[in-house]
């Protein structure tokens, strides 16, 4: 009961106050969900090749969020490190939601992964960067079951628009949770099936253990399917 009374106490207020960290999305996409105002939340993922994504993002205002990323290749072992520009990331809630409608969200996302300067066109990864997106996302038939709906386009020189979608489920209360997205719906060479656990340590500490690209198989334009690990914190000014 005291769980409900926040999040309409929140929606009317026209910002979110969460309790627990990471919730702003699942692995490679987005969700609905901000920081609250004068928060942070700073994780650290772990994959393939000794390669990590190291990010950090303020709530700026009550519905503005943004934060900044950096990928690093080969960071952990003994081969030569790589590392790009660190990435931009915006996101404008446009609408909370309400009992009826869903929420959405407007932002931008610079942060791929698997650096390789000679491949996509340039643009620095195997894997791109969502870029602009648009995404709505409300919670369905039980408490604490989130959908989220949305597209992308990340090459403004040859417009493409791509879809992802994405769930998160409680499996025992607050503490551990099942995510499940598919990203690149409808472009099926660059379709991506994700799942994991997220693992609700404290109200600021989350761990999630993924496997990614669930069914993905090496060829040259296309990483395997791998498991990685992200650490997120949450805390405020």
């Amino acid at each position: 009961m005291l769980k409900k009374i926040l999040v309409l106490l929140a929606t009317v207020l026209g910002g979110v106050s969460f309790l627990y960290a990471s919730k702003t999305c699942v692995l490679d996409t987005p969700t609905t969900a901000i920081l609250s105002s004068g928060s942070y939340s700073a994780d650290v993922r772990y994959f393939s090749h000794g390669n990590i994504i190291s990010e950090i993002n303020f709530g700026v205002f009550k519905s503005l969020d943004l934060g900044v990323s950096w990928e690093i290749d080969k960071f952990i072992g003994n081969k030569n490190i790589k590392a790009v520009v660190p990435a931009l990331h915006v996101k404008l809630r446009l609408y909370g939601g309400s009992m009826t409608l869903p929420g959405f969200a407007l932002g931008y996302d610079g942060q791929g992964t698997f650096i390789n300067r000679d491949s996509d066109g340039g643009c620095g990864y195997m894997q791109r960067y969502k870029g602009l997106y648009f995404v709505i996302g409300r919670e369905f038939f039980v408490e604490g079951l989130i959908f989220n709906l949305g597209i992308n386009m990340n090459d403004f020189s040859k417009p493409k628009i791509y879809w992802f979608l994405n769930a998160t489920s409680p499996l025992y209360k607050e503490f551990v949770s099942f995510m499940l997205e598919y990203d690149n719906v409808n472009y099926f060479p660059n379709a991506r099936l994700n799942c994991g656990l997220r693992f609700s340590v404290t109200e600021y500490l989350d761990i999630d253990c993924f496997v990614r690209d669930c069914w993905g198989k090496k060829d040259t334009k296309r990483v395997p399917s791998e498991r990685l690990l992200r650490i997120s914190y949450l805390g405020k000014f």
